[in-house]
């Protein structure tokens, strides 16, 4: 094993180093760690965190021409859960609930846990992936720019209102 260290060997003239390399505790420790045959385990982890940014309403709805009224909606179930890359962006829809937008052009409304408030997300929310990309009510937490941190209770699909 030490003949095939013994050509390892720092370039002469070489930008990164001193002229002196030879004596630095660099060297001392490359020389000696490398020479030592005992391997201590390491372990790599990874946590990926990702933001969903606000989204104003007319990025994503069309300009009605003269609408007199805003459109309306009624609520109805939907999976408790939700791909965490569908969202495309989030809104205060209310006090103790946000509005998530997907990229498919569906409104999920979100509520919040009792103790949050729904103005601590005004720029958003991080939530960290999950091994299934999943946003699960009842499972998951959020958390603001702002230090919030705060639990999805429900999810609801809201659909336009056709009287």
């Amino acid at each position: 094993m030490d003949e095939l260290w013994a050509a390892a060997t720092v370039p002469t003239g070489s930008p990164l180093f001193d002229e002196d390399f030879t004596q630095s505790p660099f060297t001392s420790f490359v020389v000696h760690g490398l020479a030592d045959q005992g391997w201590d385990q390491v372990r790599v982890e990874q946590r990926m965190i990702i933001r969903i940014a606000p989204r104003m309403p007319a990025q994503m709805y069309a300009p009605l021409p003269s609408a007199p009224q805003p459109p309306r909606f009624y609520e109805r179930k939907t999976d408790k859960c939700l791909p965490i890359t569908s969202i495309a962006g989030v809104q205060i829809e209310s006090q103790d609930r946000l509005l998530l937008i997907t990229r498919s052009r569906k409104l999920i409304g979100a509520s919040l846990d009792k103790a949050c408030h729904a103005r601590d997300f005004y720029s958003g929310f991080y939530v960290e992936r999950n091994e299934d990309g999943q946003l699960c009510a009842g499972r998951d937490t959020i958390h603001s720019r702002a230090g919030a941190n705060c639990a999805i209770t429900r999810m609801r699909e809201l659909v336009p209102d056709d009287d």
